[in-house]
């Protein structure tokens, strides 16, 4: 996978947590969110397995940064 690919993985696990995160403060919607949750989890840590399997620290610190912001 190149660096694209990783970064946009990245984003797209960050927006599920996110928004597993809304949905579980909801009255009626706990159970969605954590479905959101635990996907975002699971994309983010896979594309970082992918990432550590490149051994390139520039392309790890470009992936933390994504997925902290």
């Amino acid at each position: 996978m190149d660096l694209t690919g990783l970064v946009g993985n990245i984003i797209s696990g960050a927006s599920k947590i996110d928004d597993g995160r809304k949905k579980i403060a909801t009255d009626g919607l706990e159970h969605v969110g954590r479905l959101f949750y635990e996907e975002g989890i699971a994309i983010a840590l896979d594309t970082f397995k992918h990432a550590q399997a490149s051994a390139d620290p520039q392309t790890l610190v470009l992936i933390e940064l994504t997925f902290l912001q």
